[in-house]
């Protein structure tokens, strides 16, 4: 490649390193199968990879080849190779930048050497090669990349176990269409949407919600290019961000949710009209417009169940983004299977939900966006094989299974109970926190900040003490992340006492400060170990 070579070796990450000393050529070729599939996961601008060309070296001459033969030689032992390399050629799909950035990747097996140079000079050609079971990295520069980001990498996938079959993400739609989609939706939305935020005066974080509701949309935006909807509803559809873009970006559709939120007011004229303020109960709801042939369920908790028995009654097709596991009954799902994930088994509920509903096949897939839950479920308008007789039967079915005394479905209430301790007297608070915080100053050695594990904790307050605060969310748990300036977390079951840090000088205007006594100058021992000018309480 003509690099001025800069060698890394192995002493960046010592503890790493030493478990990982030497890989074989087997482990070596898988980790640069993974590498070439993911190489967003060596730089955060970049959103994914799309293999464009693949051509294996044979007899000294290139000839086509495909994705899969790739990843099949790249798996195979050397004796059964039929080529002697590789050459891919790729693109790299960023979060921001308008122009896609193409790549090319040389595998030589022979020298166990792997090639990646990019047209752009954003980005760092580099090789990697195996010697004497040592993997060697080298550049032109970015030394430290290489050690701390890309040896790292390449050292786990050499030791990960092999899935081709694993759920990738995005899968239904193209990635390079849902890039594009997607980056012009945050250049259209995202700053007004922002600005709507502030005025409305929401607590929640605009960012993570108008960012991952667009990623949503550009996702539906891309499946629904083959499958265009006549019109959507979005029951659940709580602040309806998702509804306005959707309307926006000319996809007709309603949203429907029991409370109306501050947002609503803000959006314009023609999404108002759109977002209803209707309970959505599941035995009796009935769409308002005809032409609705789509139901979403994007994060609709309690409703998350019904959205596929509610589409089979009514003969539509739905997207459902499950996000907390309900029961049909509106109470907290009971595990069917716990030998995988408790989400992973609500989403094999869905599907057993779905099948009795009518949709013969639910499509799963993963969706990029910034939530922890993100299988989306999509079922295809259902086909008439099931009876509705059938489906009212399995319904009523696992009501009667899993009903918890309540005579009807008990879904959410239109008026939102408070249940974050905030409701609880504050004689009633503060004297837990109190009996908390000398426990665990007596539990340790000095005297500053012991540490306890949640039980124990729990066991030593009576039902006296615990009966204020046992119906709250979160009971002694939700009370002790209240008190964040006074306990934190410590990993595991371990409750400790915080020890107090400076004021950042650049919060010193904020509400938030100098509001209240300093807890640590009132009750422990050795007082507050902060001046009264750096401490974010009053002295």
């Amino acid at each position: 490649m003509g690099f001025v070579s800069k060698l890394v070796n192995a002493t960046a990450s010592p503890s790493l390193c030493d478990a990982m000393a030497s890989i074989t050529e087997a482990q070596f070729w898988q980790a640069i199968g993974i590498l070439i599939r993911n190489y967003h996961a060596l730089n955060k601008r970049i959103f994914e990879v799309v293999i464009t060309q693949v051509e294996k070296q044979k007899d000294g001459r290139l000839c086509e080849s495909s994705e899969e033969e790739l990843v099949k030689t790249l798996q195979d032992r050397p004796s059964k190779r039929t080529c002697s390399g590789f050459k891919i050629g790729f693109k790299l799909l960023p979060k921001k930048l308008p122009e896609n950035i193409l790549g090319t990747g040389t595998i030589d097996f022979a020298k166990c050497l792997y090639e990646c140079q990019f047209a752009s000079d954003k980005l760092e050609d580099f090789s990697a090669r195996l010697q004497e079971g040592q993997l060697l990295l080298e550049s032109e520069q970015n030394s430290n990349w290489l050690q701390y980001v890309v040896k790292h990498k390449l050292l786990n996938w050499s030791q990960s176990k092999q899935d081709e079959k694993k759920d990738r993400s995005m899968r239904l739609v193209s990635l390079e269409q849902y890039n594009d989609l997607y980056k012009e939706l945050k250049r259209k939305h995202s700053q007004h949407l922002i600005d709507l935020w502030k005025t409305a005066q929401e607590s929640t974080d605009p960012l993570k919600f108008i960012y991952e509701d667009l990623a949503i949309a550009a996702y539906l935006i891309c499946v629904w290019r083959s499958t265009t909807p006549d019109a959507f509803a979005d029951l659940g559809c709580g602040n309806g961000l998702l509804v306005h873009v959707l309307n926006a970006e000319g996809f007709k559709g309603y949203g429907y949710d029991v409370r109306k939120r501050k947002l609503w007011s803000l959006y314009p004229a023609d999404t108002q009209q759109c977002l209803f303020e209707k309970t959505v109960e599941p035995n009796n709801f009935r769409l308002d417009f005809p032409e609705i042939n789509w139901l979403i369920g994007n994060h609709s908790d309690e409703l998350s169940a019904w959205i596929p028995v509610i589409a089979g009654r009514l003969n539509l097709s739905y997207f459902l983004l499950p996000c907390c596991p309900y029961e049909l009954s509106g109470a907290k799902f009971r595990r069917r299977n716990t030998k995988i994930s408790a989400y992973q088994d609500f989403c094999k509920y869905i599907k057993l939900v779905s099948e009795k509903c009518g949709f013969p096949l639910v499509i799963q897939d993963r969706l990029k966006i910034p939530s922890t839950k993100r299988l989306g479920l999509i079922g295809i308008k259902r086909r008439p094989t099931i009876p509705i007789e059938d489906l009212e039967y399995f319904v009523q079915e696992e009501l009667r299974k899993y009903r918890t005394g309540e005579s009807e479905v008990k879904l959410r209430e239109k008026e939102e109970r408070v249940r974050n301790c905030t409701q609880v007297d504050k004689s009633i608070i503060d004297a837990l926190v109190l009996k908390i915080f000398n426990q665990l100053l007596a539990a340790n050695e000095d005297k500053w900040s012991g540490r306890l594990p949640m039980r124990e904790i729990a066991q030593s307050l009576t039902k006296e003490e615990l009966s204020g605060i046992k119906s709250e969310c979160g009971g002694i748990k939700t009370l002790l992340r209240n008190k964040h300036e006074v306990f934190e977390f410590c990993g595991g079951d371990l409750i400790g006492i915080r020890t107090p840090k400076p004021m950042d000088q650049r919060l010193r205007a904020r509400v938030t400060t100098k509001k209240r006594s300093c807890f640590f100058k009132q009750h422990h021992p050795l007082g507050c170990p902060l001046e009264d000018a750096v401490c974010s309480f009053i002295h």
